[in-house]
């Protein structure tokens, strides 16, 4: 860290990240999708809490029957349905 400037920058300690408050360039974002659930999790019940189109918080179960890069896709009430990963606040096992 320099005390003149009281930014910290990394690319001096271990050359693969940079500051960015400089001008210089932002990291790359990460190729891999946002988040991976475990494989022991499909076709298990699970609830989850997602925000709504009308964006209201919904909470609810469902049996988890894939994922994608868009988001976890649920049997819910008979149907099909993707909730994408930006609207899902959170998602855990159901015991029963």
């Amino acid at each position: 860290m320099s005390e003149e400037s009281g930014t910290y920058d990394s690319s001096a300690a271990n050359g693969t990240t940079t500051n960015g408050t400089r001008g210089d360039a932002p990291l790359p974002k990460r190729a891999a999708g946002r988040g991976l659930l475990p494989s022991t999790w499909l076709g298990r019940s699970l609830r989850l809490a997602y925000v709504g189109v009308d964006g209201k918080g919904v909470e609810t179960s469902a049996i988890l029957l894939d994922w994608c890069g868009t988001g976890p896709i649920f049997n819910l009430a008979g149907g099909k349905v993707l909730v994408v990963w930006d609207r899902l606040v959170m998602l855990e096992l159901s015991n029963g």
